[in-house]
C-alpha cells in the first residue's frame, strides 16, 4: 500500500478500527440526541464537532485560508440533538461526503503532501490529514462508547474489526 492509500484508510479508520461512518448507521435520532450523564456531549454534537473540523481541515488542503478560530467552543456549537430523522441523516451525510472529498484530493494527487496548509504553525498538508485522521477516531471511541451505554451497539454491519 502506498502512502496516499494509507492516508485515506486511516480517515476512514480502516485497518484500526471501525470505519467511521459505519459506527453511525443504524442509530436513531432520538439515540444519537441522547445524554448519557449530565454536561456529556450527544453523539450528535460528537458528529458536527467532527465536521466543523474537517470542514476547516478541507478549507486549508484546497488552498483556502480559514481564519483559525477563536476559541474551542466554536466547535461545539451544534445543538444537543437532530430535529428529525433527515436533519440526522444529513449530518452523517455531510461527514461521509467530507472523508470522500479528502480521499478524491488525495488519490487523484491534488495536493502536495509536502505544501504547508497552514504556515504560521508549520504544518504540511500531510500532517492535517494525519491530525484529522486522529480526530475522528479519538471521537469515534466516544460514539462508540455512548451507543454502547445507549444499549445502541453494534450499528447493523458489526463491531468488530476482525
Amino acid at each position: 500500500m502506498n502512502e496516499r492509500r494509507a492516508l485515506v484508510a486511516q480517515l476512514y479508520g480502516t485497518n484500526s478500527h471501525l470505519h467511521v461512518v459505519h459506527a453511525l448507521e443504524g442509530l436513531a435520532p432520538e439515540q444519537a440526541g441522547a445524554r448519557v450523564a449530565p454536561g456529556s456531549h450527544t453523539i450528535f454534537q460528537i458528529l458536527h464537532h467532527m465536521i466543523y473540523w474537517q470542514d476547516i481541515a478541507l478549507a486549508r488542503l484546497r488552498g483556502e485560508r480559514p481564519p483559525r478560530p477563536g476559541s474551542a467552543d466554536l466547535g461545539w456549537a451544534a445543538p444537543a440533538a437532530p430535529e428529525d430523522a433527515s436533519d440526522w441523516e444529513a449530518a452523517v451525510a455531510s461527514l461521509a461526503e467530507g472523508l470522500r472529498a479528502f480521499e478524491a484530493l488525495v488519490l487523484e494527487r491534488e495536493i502536495d503532501l509536502e505544501r504547508p496548509v497552514q504556515p504560521d504553525r508549520g504544518t504540511s498538508a500531510r500532517e492535517e490529514l494525519l491530525m484529522i485522521a486522529s480526530h475522528n477516531s479519538y471521537h469515534l471511541g466516544q460514539i462508540v462508547q455512548l451507543r454502547r451505554q445507549l444499549d445502541a451497539w453494534p450499528p447493523p454491519r458489526g463491531g468488530d474489526t476482525w
